[in-house]
């Protein structure tokens, strides 16, 4: 049998458990005691006042061929086995982890295969963790002991604790009673007695507060072993005769049924619940009754009493309803209804039960004000220059923040994180940016544990997790110190995050001990702070800290901001702007963030012109950023693709620069350059029907090649996504139809009805298609001027080839 010992920290759980174990012993039962507390002293009493070495510590400095459950269990008062599973400092890793991996080392080791009658584990009560909720899963616990005094924290520990026990409870009851450790407090008899009521469970063992505890204490001894004949070494004894029935009938065990917490709070201390916002009224509620003492606008739906559910003033219960806590209610009786009056946090008596923030529904649409133009506003982290990301994209924070420092050639990333994080990242940039072997030579020896030229990984293991990785992270950044990195980016992970290794402090003590060099922290925490695009946005940030704000423009020079660095296009298009800039009398400065290096950073303000690469939210956080605290301008025109879309770009920006200057003759080299190239292709797609599936709107320089080829645009369908809203489509000819919201469906009967010669999407169809030539719209297409006329060649090819490949017929009739 496994039963384990749960309450309030200091509460007097050791002691109670000792004694327990001791009394178990003496009536000659085999018996474990395991020891779930960071302070390692559950088992002192057992071992005549001694410490031993935890679990933990054993895992750390003995290699695993050479580990064996013999040395972790060490014997007590009348052979009572004893293990403590240990713990970090305080203040620092997870204690929780600590004791998920002391189980299943304990497991590992063949814990489950010694002879035993029963196994305590004492664990501490105030935060039931995953990690400190081990034994309170059905596999390790067979009976579950409250132990509280009559202290209202102690008592609210008791209910956290139930609450856990009732998550992981299965069919069969568990909890085997309440251990009363009075502290002698005024009024506690009554408060344990209806706590005990409230929650169904008996008071099994009643300890008084007695002198002869801290005697034995001082002996090192437990009152079995010190004061055998006294009055409290006896209610052990019956405490553990109680123990024996229960594991003879589990009839003896209850459910776990906690209390809310504003029962729990009226219960104890006798306080009634004084926010109206979060009220529930007991008793047999009355239609349309005003809660007694609250506003006359917050009243009682017509409910049963358990329901517990408030609803709008006037309104009659909802269906549903039943159950829920007040915002729960609101919601569900204001979807119900349809309307919901009122700002949240009003009271001003107008007779409408104030909506919470989440839901202010509008009485014509149903929809939430927040929901307008399909922007949902998404909580995250706020401060100067801080983006409101909406909507929510994906990735994890970390890999944004190493995609943006990862870009500044010469600089080292500490990833301060697991193995897997690293090679996860080092594997997306690795084949994103490795192939184009322009990465420049930093001519600083490599280091062990880099996963990458430019990323050294901290490689936190299990002890770092449970004890702290700040050591770990302080010996790798010493390292990359010493060999003569002079810019090092730091780069959290979520278990770092989770467990709280403060990345600063580290940064701060090695930037005393190596002056020289620049030390950026980006504590992004995995995503537990964000998604990628934030971690991107936020590595861009701390790259910021390297421009020299003296620095004066210079003319001629531009900056390029926010190109895509996943895109396997990236460079192909920064050298077809290269060009066009060129030819414009413009030189690129800088590349932010896009294989730059510090010193083209530090010279960030040569340039006068600032343009985005892309018109994306996180290139406009970026932009808003640098333009706030760095007082930038920007070209107010992304990267040009298509002919059109260029021409338009180069007439803006020669306008912005030279307004006396005429691009007129530039302009007309490109647009014969471009006639030449649709010359060639022209007669193989002149004529042909080409249908148009997209969930972008962005495909104007798409539209516009193939009625420059002279091809027939017969429909034009945009599927139903937030995806590419942020550029709107170009008015269409008046006999090329539009559709929205396209679907499937419509493709395959447009398909049938229509017979294109060409259909064109950016995603694959879910019905197969095997009687038209079907193309891609590329995500990431080539800029400038001739974008439509790759298309174009190899729309020539394709469609010159057979619809269905020869092969596919296997030999038999083509027919």
């Amino acid at each position: 049998m496994q039963i384990a010992l749960y309450g309030k920290g200091g509460i007097g759980k050791s002691t109670i458990s000792a004694n327990l174990s001791a009394a178990l012993a003496e009536s000659g039962k085999s018996i474990l005691q395991v020891g779930c507390d960071p302070k390692s002293d559950s088992t002192r009493l057992l071992l005549g006042g001694r410490k031993i070495p935890t679990v933990l510590d054993y895992l750390r400095k003995t290699p695993p061929d050479k580990q064996n459950l013999e040395s972790l269990l060490f014997k007590g008062f009348k052979g009572a086995a004893c293990v403590e599973t240990g713990g970090p400092k305080p203040g620092v890793g997870c204690a929780g982890r600590g004791i998920l991996s002391s189980f299943e080392a304990l497991v590992r080791l063949g814990i489950r295969d010694v002879p035993l009658d029963l196994v305590l584990y004492d664990v501490l009560g105030d935060v039931v963790c995953g990690g400190f909720a081990v034994p309170l899963r059905s596999e390790y616990a067979d009976a579950v002991f409250l132990v509280t005094s009559g202290e209202f924290m102690a008592i609210y520990a008791a209910n956290n604790i139930l609450r856990g026990i009732k998550n992981f409870e299965d069919s069969a009851p568990r909890v085997a009673g309440i251990i009363r450790n009075s502290r002698g407090l005024e009024d506690e008899d009554r408060r344990i007695s209806a706590f005990s009521k409230a929650v169904g469970l008996p008071v099994v063992a009643s300890i008084p507060r007695s002198e002869i505890f801290s005697r034995a204490e001082k002996a090192g001894k437990t009152l079995i072993e010190a004061f055998p004949e006294s009055e409290n070494a006896e209610l052990f004894r019956e405490l553990a005769r109680h123990v024996e029935k229960i594991g003879k009938d589990r009839c003896l065990l209850y459910p776990a049924k906690p209390l809310e917490d504003w029962e729990l709070e009226e219960l104890v201390l006798g306080r009634s619940p004084e926010n109206s916002a979060s009220v529930f009224i007991q008793g047999e509620p009355e239609e349309n009754d005003v809660c007694e003492g609250e506003p006359e606008e917050y009243a009682v739906c017509e409910c049963e009493p358990e329901e517990r559910a408030f609803c709008e003033c006037g309104l009659e219960k909802e269906p549903g309803c039943e159950g829920m806590t007040i915002n729960e209610a609101v919601e569900c009786c204001s979807e119900a209804r349809g309307t919901c009056g009122g700002e949240a946090g009003d009271s001003s008596g107008s007779g409408d039960l104030p909506c919470p923030d989440s839901l202010r529904v509008k009485p014509a649409s149903g929809k939430a004000e927040e929901e307008e133009e399909g922007e949902v506003p998404v909580p995250g982290p706020s401060g100067p220059g801080t983006p409101e990301l909406k909507p929510p994209l994906y990735g994890c924070a970390f890999a944004g923040a190493v995609t943006a420092t990862f870009q500044v050639n010469g600089a080292l990333t500490v990833l301060h994180g697991p193995r897997s994080c690293a090679h996860i990242i080092s594997d997306a940039l690795a084949s994103s940016f490795l192939r184009s072997g322009s990465f420049k030579k930093t001519g600083v020896k490599g280091l062990e544990g880099q996963v990458l030229p430019g990323l050294l990984a901290v490689d936190m293991e299990e002890e770092d997790i449970i004890f702290g990785g700040l050591e770990k992270l302080s010996c790798r950044m010493e390292e990359a110190l010493a060999s003569g990195r002079k810019l090092l980016f730091v780069v959290s992970t979520c278990p770092s995050g989770i467990i709280g290794d403060d990345i600063e402090k580290v940064v701060l003590k090695m930037g005393r001990l190596y002056p020289g060099a620049r030390i950026l922290p980006i504590p992004v925490d995995g995503n537990l702070t964000g998604d990628f695009s934030y971690g991107f946005f936020e590595g861009c940030k701390k790259v910021t800290e390297l421009i020299d704000p003296a620095v004066r423009p210079e003319e001629g020079l531009v900056n390029i901001i926010g190109e895509r660095n996943f895109s396997p296009r990236d460079e192909e298009n920064f050298r077809i702007m290269e060009e066009l800039l060129e030819g414009l009398g413009l030189r690129v400065n800088c590349r932010f963030l896009s294989r730059t290096d510090p010193s083209s950073i530090r010279a960030f303000k040569k340039a006068g012109l600032n343009l985005l690469a892309y018109d994306s939210l996180e290139n406009r956080m970026l932009r808003d950023y640098l333009s706030e605290y760095f007082g930038l301008g920007f070209f107010e025109h992304p990267f040009p693709v298509g002919f059109r879309d260029s021409s338009r770009w180069v007439k803006a920006l020669a306008k912005s620069l030279t307004p006396e200057k005429d691009p007129g003759r530039f302009l007309e080299s490109r647009e014969q350059e471009y006639r030449d190239e649709l010359h060639k292709y022209a007669p193989h797609l002149e004529g042909k029907k080409v249908l148009v599936v997209s969930y972008s709107q962005d495909i104007s320089w798409v539209l516009d090649t193939i009625l420059d080829l002279g091809m027939e645009l017969v429909k034009v369908g945009i599927r139903a996504s937030s995806f590419g809203k942020d550029k709107q489509l170009t008015p269409l000819p008046e006999n090329i139809p539009l559709v929205d919201n396209y679907t499937d469906l419509q493709r395959a009967e447009d398909i049938k009805s229509l017979k294109p010669d060409l259909v064109l999407s950016g995603y694959a169809p879910l019905i197969p298609e095997e009687s038209v030539h079907c193309d891609t719209i590329p995500f990431s297409p080539r800029v400038g001027f001739m974008s439509g006329i790759e298309l174009a060649k190899r729309w020539s090819t394709l469609l010159r080839l057979p619809v269905v490949e020869g092969w596919k017929y296997d030999g038999g009739d083509e027919e």
